[in-house]
């Protein structure tokens, strides 16, 4: 059963995170992930897509030189440590990437600036296969773009 301790993160906001796109970013994370699409490089292609412009990658929120002064690329939101120092308390010391979902509903172009919210979405605690107790952890980040249209969702989930 999981504590009443841990069971009260569930439903915890962190603090938002404001980005502001621009194509030097959009072209920073396609170079360091290798992708050449020329949606995310070439005006003139781009102009001509379904897009009508320069749109960046999906996987664009793993791009670590937006985040905020002092987090690390393991701690993206003051509420992955806030968590981290509960699940602590309770005796898991161990903590492994378990996955990531996402969802993706509009492009984000340069000039957008983007809101990044984080919420626990759930605790739960299980027995593991070899004994003993395991967590599992699940958070929450939706993306909300200048005009208030989500734009992304991503959960996380560790097991700790």
């Amino acid at each position: 059963m999981t504590s009443e301790a841990l069971k009260s993160l569930i439903g915890r906001k962190g603090n938002p995170q404001v980005y502001e796109v621009t194509r030097t970013d959009i072209r920073k994370i396609a170079d360091a992930s290798g992708d050449r699409n020329p949606l995310y490089w070439d005006d003139e292609y781009a102009s001509r897509s379904k897009y009508g412009g320069i749109i960046a990658p999906p996987d664009f929120f793993g791009w670590p030189a937006k985040w905020e002064p002092g987090l690390t690329f393991v701690n993206s939101s003051d509420l992955f440590a806030e968590m981290a120092v509960e699940i602590a308390k309770a005796g898991y010391t161990r903590a492994i990437n378990a996955g990531m979902e996402s969802e993706y509903f509009l492009p984000i172009r340069p000039g957008d600036t983007i809101v990044i919210t984080s919420e626990v979405v759930g605790i739960e605690e299980k027995e593991g296969k070899k004994g003993g107790k395991m967590l599992i952890s699940t958070i929450e980040m939706t993306m909300v773009n200048q005009n208030g249209d989500v734009v992304a969702r991503q959960r996380h989930s560790g097991i700790h």
